[in-house]
């Protein structure tokens, strides 16, 4: 299932009706998807009751496509043994960066297949996090205590003492595992060294600038940023006024991701 909507939501002809088709085929995620049309941020004066009408009529396709991935991808993980991990910030960075690299993506001289995967590997770029939490929650609890207390150390180097692993070193292997797409387990496994990505170097340069905009974001919307000298030489029809824009945009859905980015993380643990 999980597999079929990763196929579905990195196409860039996402089909409507096969999308609806295919989140049906999970009665929890329809509802899911269905109650949040229906929240109180996203209420409209008529009720909504199925998974299209929330797609065309409320939510739209970009929103439903990350709120069927990221429940989707999240449901094997239970999070709720580590309160120190942030599962509100988690999804609010995933969100936001799976939109900016979206919104990114047609100025960038990429090749179809790697512009196509910017959306899922923007949502799925941090997968590792979750999946130590999941595993070790008690020592990830440690890793966040130390990182609150020094806020200069670097969380993987803080991961690697603690744990002997880093996030995207285990994300890196369950994106294998699944068979996610390459472009988006090299943006897991080289998101902080692109260089060696070889011919995903862009595509995982461009994820990785838009999650420390989407941190940013978070912590100081008013501060946060995209900077044209962030993507080198790389050629591209960006321009600093495109990049603005971007964040002009992003600050004014910030709300929006907010709740989103609340939706899912206040879901029920696996069984």
């Amino acid at each position: 299932m999980a597999y079929q909507l990763l196929r579905e939501v990195t196409s860039e002809d996402v089909d409507i009706r096969r999308l609806t088709g295919l989140i049906e085929q999970d009665p929890g995620l329809a509802a899911r998807i269905v109650g949040i049309a229906n929240s109180a941020y996203f209420a409209r004066q008529r009720e909504i009751h199925q998974v299209e009408d929330a797609i065309t009529r409320v939510l739209g396709l970009n929103i439903v496509r990350g709120l069927a991935i990221g429940i989707a991808l999240s449901k094997p993980f239970d999070v709720s043994a580590c309160p120190e991990f942030e599962i509100s910030r988690y999804w609010y960075r995933a969100f936001v960066s799976a939109n900016l690299a979206n919104a990114l993506g047609p100025h960038l001289e990429l090749e179809t297949d790697l512009r196509e995967c910017l959306f899922l590997a923007g949502l799925v770029h941090n997968l590792g996090q979750l999946v130590l939490v999941h595993a070790f929650p008690s020592r990830m609890a440690d890793v966040f205590r130390q990182k609150q207390a020094n806020p200069g150390e670097s969380l993987l180097t803080l991961e690697s003492q603690v744990l002997a692993m880093t996030e995207m070193q285990a994300g890196t292997l369950i994106g294998k595992r699944w068979k996610l797409p390459r472009c988006v387990t090299h943006t897991i496994q080289y998101r902080h060294e692109p260089n060696l990505a070889g011919r995903y170097e862009l595509a995982v340069q461009t994820v990785a600038i838009c999650s420390r905009a989407a941190e940013a974001l978070y912590d100081d919307p008013d501060q946060a940023q995209l900077q044209l000298d962030d993507f080198g030489d790389h050629p591209s029809a960006l321009t600093q006024e495109m990049l603005d824009d971007i964040m002009h945009k992003a600050r004014h859905n910030d709300a929006q991701y907010r709740a989103l980015a609340e939706s899912i993380g206040t879901q029920e643990p696996p069984a």
